[in-house]
């Protein structure tokens, strides 16, 4: 008698749950179609946010750095110090930005790096077009080599003034 009551409640427990998920897909199923347009509408209107970011931020230099523990301090205490005022440093932590209002922008410049050879970053929009360029090498080499910081700051300058045209996004 037990077990017929123990298969009893198995059964019906079954039977809510496939009632449950049937119920659940009948109400969001006609919801489906909605979030696609609005997810449609959405990134149209990013991207044409994120073109008028470009247009006004022309001419804009970016040094980012990330949360690596073993280069972290280095970039603060020693290159960001360095750097021209006009240079705009964008800290990421894992995979957030950390740029205000603007970090979607700063984010999607950032996923949008082709040549990915590790951070730091220099980044420069030049005609609504981002150039991106990592001084990753040469950072840990200074870094770690303990040699000194002059040449690397002056490929750093010489970047965001002639901003070569290593990549475009």
């Amino acid at each position: 008698m037990e077990k017929l009551i123990h298969k009893i409640n198995n059964t019906l427990a079954q039977a809510l749950g496939v009632a449950f998920i049937s119920l659940f897909i009948i109400i969001i199923l006609p919801v489906i179609p909605f979030l696609l347009i609005h997810s449609h509408f959405s990134n149209k209107q990013f991207k044409k946010d994120y073109k008028l970011f470009l247009e006004r931020m022309n001419g804009t230099c970016f040094f980012c750095y990330n949360s690596r523990k073993s280069s972290i301090e280095f970039a603060r205490e020693v290159i960001v110090p360095g750097l021209d005022p006009s240079v705009h440093v964008v800290f990421v932590d894992g995979r957030k930005v950390k740029y205000g209002a603007d970090s979607q922008y700063i984010s999607t410049m950032l996923y949008s790096i082709k040549e990915r050879k590790g951070f730091p970053y220099l980044l420069k929009i030049q005609d609504a077009q981002v150039i991106d360029t990592s001084i990753n090498n040469q950072f840990y080499s200074v870094m770690i080599g303990r040699k000194p910081v002059a040449p690397l700051l002056e490929r750093i300058n010489a970047f965001f003034i002639s901003a070569p045209a290593i990549s475009l996004n």
